[in-house]
């Protein structure tokens, strides 16, 4: 009996000390999450980001910067010559000698309406001559005389602006040179040998740092799975972009043995022996890219470091040549992909207090 009271007792007492405890927990939940938020506000977050006018500065101190494995290197000097690599693709003329017939066309209907002029016109001055002479012909004929040479007059002014607006159309698609080439009167072996297809029509593509190509200039091409080199012939600038490359594009032409419409090619240039650039060498190890762009950090005192585009275009056994830096710049080698996430940590952080 006595054991059977006591267990009731101790039983009891278990159910009044965990109501006891959720209690306490219940009541004192608030108080405890205004504490840890109280809490979390005094500890004050490093800003280790500034911005001034739109260029992000990382800056971390010496002890950081160690405790963190970032290490850089100052760039080396470079006078840069050697062969320019890039790409090419063989290009239809079919819009331009279709332009070069429609023309030849135009011209022939303007010929056509200006003799047609004449002979009418002709025809009403004789006829105007003799109905002023006692009205030996109609008024009525001088009329129709004067109606069939200001017809004349409308399809040569209408054929004109045709040809004039052919000719505006074809120099914005293909440039002036190639334009002039393909719509002179005098015949050219140039555009002769394109549109008998012994030779074709190469859209280059070259870096914006190279020399513009001039008249007599020669580059390498090599269709794309081939160890064939063709060599080809600049002709003009070009003035529509390659959609598969970067750079400033012009137009080559070179014999078509193996080339076909569409194909891409290997370009290969030797740079001017006067045309040595000078610049540095950007290491391969501290090149970071983003947003398809190539960047490096750049180190600007003993603890800042700012983040910079750099050119890909020239590829060189250590890294990427630049003629736009210093050589008395330093880059980051080792820690550059941390530093990129201290920064957009912090523009995170701003978009979402804004």
């Amino acid at each position: 009996m006595l054991d059977k009271k006591a267990a009731t007792i101790i039983g009891l007492q278990a159910i009044l000390i965990v109501v006891l405890f959720w209690m306490l927990i219940f009541y004192g939940k608030d108080e405890y999450e205004d504490f840890r938020i109280e809490q979390e506000e005094e500890i004050e977050s490093i800003n280790r980001v500034t911005e001034k006018d739109g260029i992000s500065t990382v800056a971390l101190s010496p002890a950081v910067q160690q405790n963190s494995g970032i290490k850089t290197a100052q760039v080396k000097a470079l006078s840069y010559q050697g062969e320019i690599k890039s790409f090419g693709t063989v290009v239809a003329l079919d819009t331009l000698i279709n332009a070069k017939t429609q023309l030849l066309n135009l011209k022939s209907a303007l010929a056509t309406s200006q003799t047609s002029y004449q002979q009418h016109r002709n025809q009403y001055v004789r006829l105007k001559a003799l109905n002023a002479d006692d009205k030996n012909v109609s008024d009525l004929a001088v009329q129709e005389a004067l109606a069939l040479m200001n017809y004349d007059q409308t399809m040569i002014d209408s054929k004109t602006i045709e040809i004039n607006n052919l000719k505006s159309s074809v120099r914005l698609t293909w440039g002036k040179s190639l334009a002039t080439l393909a719509l002179s009167n005098q015949p050219n072996a140039m555009f002769s040998q394109l549109m008998a297809r012994k030779n074709v029509l190469i859209q280059v593509s070259l870096p914006f740092s190279t020399p513009d190509p001039k008249n007599g200039d020669i580059v390498a091409l090599t269709p794309l799975n081939s160890n064939n080199s063709i060599k080809a012939s600049y002709i003009s600038a070009a003035t529509q972009a390659d959609m598969n490359g970067a750079g400033k594009t012009f137009y080559y032409t070179a014999p078509a043995n193996n080339l076909r419409i569409g194909m891409r090619v290997a370009v290969e240039m030797s740079m001017a022996k006067n045309a040595r650039n000078n610049g540095v060498i950007i290491p391969s190890s501290a090149v970071i890219w983003y947003a398809g762009t190539p960047w490096a950090y750049f180190k600007e005192d003993h603890h800042q470091f700012i983040r910079k585009p750099i050119s890909a275009d020239i590829e060189v056994d250590t890294g990427w040549f630049n003629p736009s830096f210093s050589a008395d710049s330093e880059v980051v080698v080792r820690g550059a992909q941390l530093l990129l996430s201290e920064e957009f940590k912090y523009l995170i952080k701003n978009e979402n207090d804004d």
